[in-house]
């Protein structure tokens, strides 16, 4: 059965499908489609997962062997492939199209198909693989489309936008769900549950500012220590709402410590970066931060991180600001990280 990316989170409540195929060009809604899934099988019970990343070199006999074998501990499993050109070759439509006349029990199949054409659908393996489960179809939303996309997240982060603010932000992403789906949660961290008008929104998302927390955290990547150290104090001097700053620091913590899990799984970095919508010089600046970071180190910020969040709010004392100036100048300059939490935490 095929249906729309909408439509998923109902169909996940009713049951889980032995096989889920995700596939289109709207990255984003692959990513949040894929955890959805994941998360309806934890909740029913899928505790092993197993990874399979289609690579060149990738050997498809290892994957008909793992669909042979019974779970370990006779326990449900997910398995979770992902196919970042969209293609599966003559020997994945192969191994897939066996797999479909007799799925394995007790497991759900997960195939991410990024980048894949719209013919992709029409292939023998892919129709059987359907008949067996569910296809989602991700595609870009324009128009009304996109319009009720951004009221419906927004509402489901507590935010009322105008019809203003709506057409606003609409008109500032492009139809593009991913940096809409940032602005929206920055709008949140802004000001909590609360009605945006457009002018909220044109002073949250201001493009005339002499600095913005991109130029923040491009230079905590990059490790330079002074631009950094001059970017926050002029962040500070602007009245830029620290919780945005610390939001923008954490977004980027996270980001690293997945391209570490990635690393630690064995898959290259320019492939994580290429699942992720990483751009070549988004690229750059990670390598430059994996160079100069240890995973304790992004670890210890993130505790810290957590600890200024909660000065933010109110729920511990201790100064925001030179909270902030410390972790930042901590993670620019990659020295001196146990002392510098040790000091402060």
């Amino acid at each position: 059965m095929r249906i729309d990316f909408a439509q998923l989170d109902a169909r996940l409540k009713q049951r889980v499908e032995p096989v889920y195929l995700l596939y289109g060009d709207e990255p984003l809604q692959l990513v949040e489609a894929a955890d959805a899934i994941r998360r309806s099988c934890r909740r029913h019970g899928y505790e092993e997962r197993q990874i399979f990343s289609v690579l060149p070199g990738f050997d498809w006999k290892e994957l008909a062997a793992e669909t042979d074998a019974l779970p370990l501990f006779a326990s449900r499993r997910l398995l979770d492939i992902r196919v970042p050109e969209g293609k599966v070759g003559h020997e994945g439509a192969r191994v897939l199209s066996r797999y479909a006349e007799a799925p394995a029990s007790d497991t759900v199949l997960l195939l991410i198909l990024e980048n894949a054409p719209a013919a992709v659908a029409k292939a023998r393996w892919f129709q059987q693989l359907e008949r067996r489960g569910i296809a989602v179809q991700t595609r870009a939303l324009h128009g009304r489309e996109f319009l009720a996309w951004l009221e419906r997240r927004a509402r489901s982060v507590g935010l009322h936008l105008e019809q203003d603010a709506l057409q606003l932000l609409a008109m500032r992403t492009e139809g593009n769900l991913l940096a809409a789906a940032q602005e929206i949660d920055k709008l949140h961290v802004l000001y909590g549950a609360a009605v945006i008008d457009a002018r909220r929104l044109a002073r949250a998302v201001a493009d005339s500012a002499r600095f913005d927390v991109f130029d923040l955290t491009e230079a905590i990547l990059l490790g330079q220590v002074q631009r950094c150290d001059r970017v926050l104090a002029g962040l500070a001097a602007e009245g830029v709402a620290p919780a945005v700053v610390i939001w923008a620091i954490t977004r980027e913590l996270r980001l690293l410590l997945t391209l570490l899990d990635d690393r630690r799984r064995g898959i290259p970095l320019s492939e994580s970066c290429r699942r992720l919508r990483l751009w070549e010089r988004r690229r750059r600046q990670l390598e430059r931060a994996l160079q100069r970071l240890k995973p304790a180190d992004l670890h210890r910020a993130v505790r810290l991180a957590a600890q200024i969040d909660a000065r933010i709010k109110g729920q511990q004392e201790g100064e925001v600001w030179p909270g902030l100036r410390d972790l930042c100048l901590g993670l620019a300059s990659g020295t001196d990280l146990v002392d510098w939490y040790e000091k402060v935490g």
